[in-house]
């Protein structure tokens, strides 16, 4: 089982050192819109939210397979 890292690009950046072990890269896309939803959680009640800061996840041999956007984990209606 593949595993993959998940690097969060805010105000500074958090290395994900340890990874998971997931099926494939649709498993670890879910990872990362899970822990994304999370963080906008704590954003908006803290009174904000930024839609420009991202997760990248990357694969054991170091090359970064896709990027998400905070933005790309909602929808937004008016």
């Amino acid at each position: 089982m593949p595993r993959f890292f998940f690097h969060v690009i805010d105000d500074a950046v958090s290395q994900d050192d340890e990874g998971l072990d997931l099926p494939d890269l649709e498993a670890a896309r879910a990872e990362a819109l899970a822990g994304i939803r999370e963080m906008i959680c704590g954003q908006v009640n803290q009174g904000y939210l930024i839609l420009h800061h991202r997760v990248d996840i990357e694969e054991e041999n170091g090359g970064t397979v896709l990027s998400l956007t905070f933005g790309d984990a909602l929808t937004i209606e008016p």
